[in-house]
């Protein structure tokens, strides 16, 4: 794989990525470093089709990728973040990539189904997670990994944030409990794999009374399909329905 003397200078960058002449880019979240926090070091890529939503500048798409996946496509659409496409296609260019581009949203997503399903850092930021999340499930075959603003609770719960409640961000609008997550994952035929979630107490004891403190908690969880369900709600209930994809 070629390097590239290429200016990284002017780009906008969101990912931490280092290049294969030793440079990094300015990115403001350094994931390289904190793969597990995302359960991304967790997954086999070898041979699988990956589907990378709200891909921002592609360091999972090229990742996985170099890590044996047969097909990346890159999900995303710059009009709804800062930073446009400079970063993704600075990396393309830089990694020699195959991997695809597709502007789309996860209620939009290609209608196709893909082994390993990404979904990193989305959910929080939209106001229908149910139907987004019903869409990851229906277009992974295999896997499919949230991370995002999750906090602990058995019971199915969102809580809502107010604008710049949360990190001073006007995009954040629900934490979703992980207790969400698994019964959405149920009624779509997956179960849980493992999750990682963040420590606060050295002892049980102190994580029992610990409150729940929703806009401050990170999580990210695994899923693997163990049967081909959907859940049985009427199309009436849906303002945007659920993407309804081929089975083969």
């Amino acid at each position: 794989m070629r390097t590239t003397s290429e200016n990284i200078d002017g780009i906008q960058w969101f990912h931490r990525v280092t290049l294969q002449d030793g440079r990094v880019t300015a990115g403001v979240v350094d994931v390289a470093r904190h793969e597990g926090l995302y359960l991304f070091d967790r997954l086999d890529f070898k041979g699988k089709s990956v589907l990378d939503i709200g891909c921002w500048d592609g360091y999972f798409s090229f990742m996985a990728e170099q890590r044996g996946a047969k097909r990346v496509v890159s999900l995303d659409d710059p009009e709804f973040r800062w930073g446009g496409l400079d970063g993704y296609k600075f990396l393309h260019r830089h990694f020699q990539s195959r991997a695809e581009w597709c502007k789309g949203s996860i209620f939009a997503l290609p209608r196709e189904r893909f082994d390993i399903v990404l979904c990193y850092g989305v959910l929080y930021h939209i106001n229908d997670p149910l139907t987004a999340m019903i869409n990851c499930f229906h277009a992974t075959l295999q896997e499919v990994v949230f991370e995002g603003v999750f906090y602990e609770s058995r019971e199915p719960t969102l809580f809502l944030l107010a604008p710049r409640e949360f990190h001073d961000d006007p995009t954040n609008i629900y934490a979703l409990s992980t207790g969400y997550l698994q019964k959405v994952a149920a009624m779509c035929g997956f179960e849980l794999v493992e999750t990682r979630t963040p420590k606060y107490a050295a002892t049980r004891w102190r994580r029992f009374f610990r409150k729940v403190r929703p806009g401050y908690d990170r999580a990210a969880l695994r899923f693997r399909r163990v049967g081909e369900m959907t859940p049985a709600y009427k199309a009436s209930c849906f303002s945007l329905a659920p993407v309804t994809l081929n089975k083969a």
